[in-house]
């Protein structure tokens, strides 16, 4: 499975944050968008918080 994370901001413009495998979201450097990397690899439903945007894509 892969985990891409997105960032959607008015200010800092819409991105892609980070992708890769499940088992690397411990490589995320950013707290909130790690934890909820975390949370989508665990049961794949999409989730955001605030600017944070995370989906899983089957590889």
């Amino acid at each position: 499975m892969i985990i891409v994370v997105e960032v959607k901001n008015d200010i800092l413009g819409n991105d892609e944050f980070w992708r890769g495998p499940a088992d690397r979201v411990s490589e995320i450097r950013n707290i909130p968008a790690r934890r909820l990397a975390e949370l989508v690899s665990t049961d794949g439903l999409p989730r955001k918080s605030g600017m944070w945007h995370v989906r899983k894509l089957e590889a």
